[in-house]
Order: C-alpha cells, then structure tokens, then sequence
C-alpha cells in the first residue's frame, strides 16, 4: 500500500471505508504494538532518523548517524548494525555489544536528535478529514482534536486500521466515550505511522 501519494491514500481511504460497516473489528483493548511505538509508548527507531551516539572516551566513535533507508546504524570500525525497530536504550545495548570487539567495557549512550515525521489518516465524520502530520507521540485522543473532533452525525464508534505486516490489516473499535473516560487507558494509546482512523 502507497502511503506517500495522494492517490495511494485516496485508494487506502476509499477501500477502508466502503467496508468499514462491513466487517467485524477487535476491541481497541487488543490492539498490538506497532513500529513506530512500544507498549509503553516509546519511540522505535526507523530509516531516515538521526542519532547521537556517544562512546565514552572515544571521540572517533561518536557523532550524529543517520539510519539508513534499510534500517541500519553505521558507526565507524565496526559493521552496520540493523537498528530499525529498537528503542534507544536496546540500542545502547546492542552497540555496546558490537563494540567490545575493539573496547574491554564500552560505554555507551544515545538518542534521537531529528526523527521523521510520520503521518496518520482520517476519514468518517470527522471535521477535517485527510492525512494528519505527527512529529511527537500523539494519542488517539489528541490526534482527533487535531481533526477538529467529531461532527454532529458522528455515532460515536472510532474504528483504528493499523498495518500489522506488508499485506496485512487489523480493524480495532471503541466508542469514543470509552476513550474520553479513560477506564480502559485508551485516551493513552499512541498512534502509529499510516494508521487510519474511521469516525463512523
């Protein structure tokens, strides 16, 4: 699926919502963790962030990296090493590791200095629908402010598309009482990078 055209999302948007009455969604509750964020609401690292590493003691080691568009942390003397996915602290660990082939203890710490941009998706009864910029961890909750909130025919029932594999979908649902409440900790659930959010 095409995330970064227009029509890519036009298609995305059509074809989510002609089915959304359709087919049946999990609880919001059984949502999974996705790319861009833990459980804990975390940030993963992912192609085109930049990281500060430094190397204790070791000026040669350190700097500002980029990650690669395939994932991967270059740092001078030692192997790429595939980041995509990690939190920075499973980073410190990892580079540590790769780096006591040249140091008997490294030590080790990063973090992020400019992480992309990613965006998510909003169709239904909304007040502004389309493709929502994100720089920081948003929450659903936050992120349908940002839409301008619901619209006076909105229902109430949220459905969230996340993309759980190349080629693979998952529909979670909640009503939007449940989010305001907070009962269920859905008002801190993170949104993750191409989700699409349906107001129906």
């Amino acid at each position: 699926m095409i995330y970064g055209t227009k029509l890519g999302f036009l298609i995305w948007i059509i074809l989510i919502s002609s089915c959304s009455h359709y087919i049946d969604a999990e609880p919001l509750k059984n949502i999974q963790s996705g790319r861009t964020f833990d459980r804990q609401g975390t940030y993963r690292i992912s192609p085109g962030d930049q990281v500060n590493v430094l190397v204790y003691g070791e000026d040669k080691l350190s700097g500002v990296f980029t990650i690669s568009s395939t994932g991967f942390l270059s740092v001078p003397l030692i192997p790429p090493l595939q980041v995509s996915g990690l939190t920075t602290q499973q980073l410190n660990r990892k580079l540590g590791n790769a780096l006591r082939s040249l140091i008997k203890s490294p030590r080790v710490s990063t973090s992020l200095t400019g992480a992309k941009n990613f965006q998510v998706y909003f169709t239904g009864e909304v007040n502004t629908v389309g493709a929502v910029n994100l720089t920081n961890e948003t929450t659903l909750l936050q992120a349908i402010s940002l839409a301008g909130g619901l619209n006076e025919f909105a229902s109430g029932r949220i459905v969230l598309v996340r993309k759980i594999a190349s080629k693979q979908v998952k529909r979670y649902a909640t009503s939007y009482e449940d989010i305001l409440s907070g009962s269920l900790q859905l008002d801190h659930l993170s949104l993750e990078a191409g989700d699409v959010i349906i107001a129906e």
